[in-house]
């Protein structure tokens, strides 16, 4: 058995789409070659008016000179002299390029034509009754010799009667060569116009492939596609802004996060940071190079998580991208590692310590010293446990006193004394929310005063006192250092511009603490400290 193969008569064959600088070109080109021809056609057009114009007044201007002799009023008053007038009159037509000069009496009989065979017979064309009432014009008319442009004139007498006309005339046939010849001028620069355009859609088109990185209209329509997908995709809000602060591009995330309408993530109308997050606009926007990372701020009613890096186009800076994340959904997470590494943190800093201190009861052990190694475990197991079982039995919360023994371990092993307040009392915080902000804020003043108290080791010993207190309304923290203070200008702590440390990570833990007081409703007061440094004092209404 043969088969053979036979072309389905329905399937249709798919043709290669034209690349985009092709498109350009036909585009370009065509468009040009429209405008040629459109081009040509008007100036053709004008040309003829403006020639057929021309000769008419050129024809009126001869007739009005011919109606004016002498001897044509003569001739025609006494019908005498017409031969000697004929001759002259076919002089002034030769010279002068006409078709033709006519002169008829009142009856349109002609005494004067360039063709002796129609002298006597009247006048063809029908357009000469209105010279014979005494008016001067220009008309078109076929006559004897084929359609012409004619200046018509009255001649009159010396008392003022119409005893004649005069009619010149260029026929039209006549025009066309002159208007042929500009023609071909037009055309010649159309044609050159065309050239030049087609090496101008050669260039736009190259131009154009590079500006777009040799991608096709239909590739660049997939890509918007699926860059819009991914974006309203992504669980994170992303906002990406110019270096003025003009919103460039958000997805639908970031509408929802913020409390905005979805809607306003296809732009119509220009939105700038200020209308998003019109309370951290100014900070967001400050100094645009540095990354930050995880930033916990309060907006639209609720905790934000933001991370905030720069975008960079063919090396130089285009702005900077915000992506961000409501608090809520990375709070388990984040308080488990929370955990985790405040554990490892302890660990680490306790293994350190121990590791010397059981080094030290070796060597002393080895030495024979034993009454010294005794007295030195009696010292370490009454200071710092006596220290945190006190701070265990005044604090209740268990997230707060584990937030406290971190610190403890932390200024220790930066040889700073943090010690806690003995009047300090504080009871369980049953709202989940305002225990976080509670930790940031008191977290970030520890780790300021602990810094503080460190740049001022040089001249006095570094210490951090931490009082915590309640009434039946507020919670009440303090927290002193040994520091220098914060100088005169106390308002420009809060800023996130400021900072008294050099670092992309530093600058922003004092601005946290604002942040988190403004969205408890808490207030700070800045004052001097018995420590020599400064002191913070914090009221969170409950």
């Amino acid at each position: 058995m043969r088969y053979t193969n036979k072309l389905n008569p329905f399937q249709h064959v798919v043709k290669k789409p034209k690349r985009l600088e092709t498109r350009l070109i036909i585009w370009v080109t065509g468009l040009c070659v429209l405008q040629a021809v459109l081009f040509g056609a008007l100036v053709y057009q004008i040309t003829a008016e403006s020639l057929h114009s021309h000769m008419g007044d050129k024809a009126l201007s001869l007739a009005t000179s011919i109606a004016s002799r002498d001897d044509v009023q003569n001739a025609l008053q006494t019908k005498q002299g017409l031969d000697e007038l004929n001759t002259q009159i076919e002089h002034i037509r030769e010279l002068t390029a006409a078709s033709f000069i006519v002169i008829g009496d009142r009856n349109t009989r002609r005494i004067v034509h360039p063709d002796s065979d129609k002298l006597g017979k009247p006048m063809v064309g029908g357009d000469s009754k209105a010279a014979l009432r005494g008016e001067r014009y220009v008309s078109i008319a076929k006559g004897s010799l084929g359609e012409s442009i004619r200046g018509k004139v009255p001649v009159l007498s010396e008392q003022g009667e119409v005893i004649g006309l005069v009619s010149v005339g260029f026929l039209v046939q006549s025009i066309e060569p002159l208007i042929r010849a500009r023609s071909a001028e037009i055309m010649l620069w159309g044609l050159l116009l065309v050239g030049l355009s087609i090496l101008a859609a050669v260039y736009i088109g190259q131009r154009v492939r590079n500006a777009i990185f040799g991608l096709q209209p239909d590739e660049i329509a997939r890509l918007f596609s699926e860059q819009d997908a991914i974006l309203n995709t992504v669980r994170s809000g992303i906002i990406a802004l110019d270096p003025e602060g003009n919103v460039r591009n958000l997805n639908q995330r970031a509408c929802e996060i913020l409390g905005k309408p979805t809607s306003c993530s296809c732009i119509h109308q220009p939105l700038k940071l200020e209308d998003l997050l019109p309370e951290h606009a100014e900070f967001l926007m400050h100094n645009q190079q540095r990354p930050i990372v995880g930033f916990e701020l309060f907006a639209a009613e609720k905790r934000i998580v933001l991370s905030r890096y720069a975008l960079q186009v063919q090396g130089e800076a285009d702005g900077i991208l915000l992506s961000m994340r409501p608090a809520d959904e990375l709070e388990y997470l984040s308080q488990q590692l929370t955990k985790v590494q405040a554990f490892a943190e302890l660990l680490r800093v306790q293994t350190h310590d121990y590791s010397n201190k059981l080094n030290l009861i070796g060597a002393l052990i080895q030495m024979g010293q034993t009454d010294q190694a005794i007295e030195l475990i009696g010292q370490e197991s009454k200071g710092p446990q006596a220290q945190i079982h006190h701070l265990l039995e005044r604090i209740q919360d268990p997230v707060l006193a584990g937030l406290l023994v971190g610190k403890y371990h932390k200024a220790r092993e930066l040889n700073v004394i943090l010690e806690l307040n003995p009047d300090s009392l504080l009871g369980s915080i049953t709202r989940k929310d305002m225990l976080e902000r509670v930790v940031s804020i008191l977290g970030n003043l520890i780790d300021n005063a602990i810094e503080a108290a460190i740049r001022a080791s040089d001249t006095r010993t570094p210490k951090v006192r931490v009082t915590v207190d309640e009434t039946s309304k507020t919670l009440l923290f303090d927290v002193e250092d040994s520091g220098l203070g914060l100088g005169d200008d106390k308002d420009v702590v809060f800023t996130p511009q400021y900072s008294s440390k050099s670092g992309a990570e530093h600058g922003i833990g004092l601005y946290l603490v604002k942040t988190n007081l403004d969205s408890c409703r808490g207030s700070l007061e800045i004052g001097e400290s018995d420590l020599m440094g400064a002191r913070l004092s914090v009221y969170i209404p409950k």
